[in-house]
């Protein structure tokens, strides 16, 4: 399976794509990972998706929000980042993490397939990433104001 949108790979060590990172991956893992990179660049045409070899990841980055999300492959399910997550509103309790800033949707069991893939409150949580303001540091200003999103956008922002 290949995803048909925009793919960059730029790194400071190799020029990688996110099919290398699928590499080695077992093949439910691997089929996982590319129903949620079908979900980001369906619902976010603008992402850009970068591989990360040192994190094994496949990061997504939009014009004006910048880095918004990750999906990290694990031995036996897929971990679906948000760098600021603690800022996004996560009335569907999908989010999990205890640390200042990042939250991940946990998706457990990859011979369970894309059926337990919360994708609606996937979606949401992509359209409260990218209303977030755009730059890092006022993102960051946010974290540290331990500001919370009281309600997610009803639609996603214009690029």
């Amino acid at each position: 399976m290949t995803t048909s949108k925009k793919s960059a790979t730029t790194t400071k060590t190799s020029a990688i794509t996110p099919e290398d990172i699928l590499a080695g991956l077992t093949p439910d893992v691997a089929d996982l990972v590319q129903d949620l990179r079908r979900l980001i660049l369906d619902t976010v045409p603008d992402a850009v998706e970068i591989a990360y070899p040192v994190w094994k990841g496949i990061g997504y980055h939009h014009g004006t929000s910048g880095y918004f999300c990750a999906i990290f492959p694990q031995p036996s399910g897929v971990k679906l980042g948000f760098e600021f997550g603690v800022l996004l509103p996560d009335p569907d309790r999908v989010l999990e993490g205890a640390g200042k800033q990042v939250r991940y949707v946990v998706i457990q069991d990859a011979a369970r397939g894309a059926a337990q893939i919360p994708a609606g409150a996937i979606k949401r949580l992509l359209a409260a990433a990218l209303s977030l303001p755009e730059g890092k540091e006022a993102k960051l200003s946010m974290v540290r104001a331990g500001a919370k999103l009281i309600q997610a956008p009803d639609r996603m922002p214009e690029s």
